[in-house]
């Protein structure tokens, strides 16, 4: 074989060795982000179940800025597993992943992660886990830990996109910035997230602004607390 030939069909592998790489980097994955599972603890209880929204809302908004992830619509999730009682779940098991990986699929989710924690004193116990079919076998990973109660929330955020990168998505190093560069989330501007959920949906809404407020004033950098902030005001703008 001529050398020419042998340049040529050198190129030929090299373009397309370049373009499969293209495609790998631009492969978006469908992913769906369960409410928390909020285990006892001291948090109150009239705020256990804004709490778990609280969580999904957060990560699901910032999974959503990663390019390659396509993020479920958390409150269609939420409708689904709430059929079956998951405010009432403690823990993460075989049967909380299945479900949750059963629901997703139905709203065409690839993968579904699902986060536990239990927040006592000043520490926080939680766990991520990750749902997703390989070929046709359905499989599962969980991390586990226990953070300082300002620490929690950047812990599962790198945990979760662990989990994610493991499936096979090229997870640009921007994205680990990103979420490296969110910072700390003190338990306060939880509380007081988690406050302004609770209030809304009893329609409280003054009440509600001031926990969001001061939600937003303690964490600052929580773009799904600054979506539903905005639209709090902009609807009590309008209703005046």
């Amino acid at each position: 074989m001529r050398k020419s030939n042998l340049l040529a069909i050198g190129m030929v592998l090299g373009l397309v060795a370049q373009v499969s790489a293209q495609v790998r980097q631009i492969k978006q994955l469908r992913l769906a982000i369960a409410p928390a599972i909020v285990k006892g603890g001291d948090l109150p209880t009239d705020l256990v179940e804004p709490m778990q929204e609280v969580v999904a809302e957060m990560l699901s908004w910032e999974a959503s800025l990663v390019q390659v992830i396509k993020v479920v619509d958390p409150s269609l999730l939420q409708t689904s597993l709430e059929k079956n009682g998951w405010d009432t779940r403690t823990e993460i098991t075989d049967s909380e992943i299945e479900e949750a990986r059963t629901a997703s699929r139905q709203l065409d989710g690839d993968a579904v992660v699902l986060t536990r924690f239990m927040h006592q004193g000043s520490m926080v116990d939680w766990q991520v886990a990750l749902g997703y079919r390989q070929e046709t076998l359905d499989k599962s990973q969980r991390i586990s830990g226990t953070s300082r109660e300002d620490e929690f929330v950047q812990k599962i955020r790198e945990q979760a996109l662990n989990l994610i990168d493991t499936l096979g998505v090229n997870v640009p190093a921007t994205a680990r910035q990103m979420v490296a560069s969110r910072g700390k989330v003190g338990w306060e501007a939880m509380v007081e997230y988690a406050s302004g959920i609770r209030d809304q949906k009893e329609g409280k809404r003054e009440d509600a602004l001031r926990h969001l407020r001061e939600a937003a004033r303690r964490a600052p950098f929580l773009p799904s607390l600054q979506v539903r902030l905005k639209k709090l005001e902009a609807e009590m703008r309008t209703s005046r």
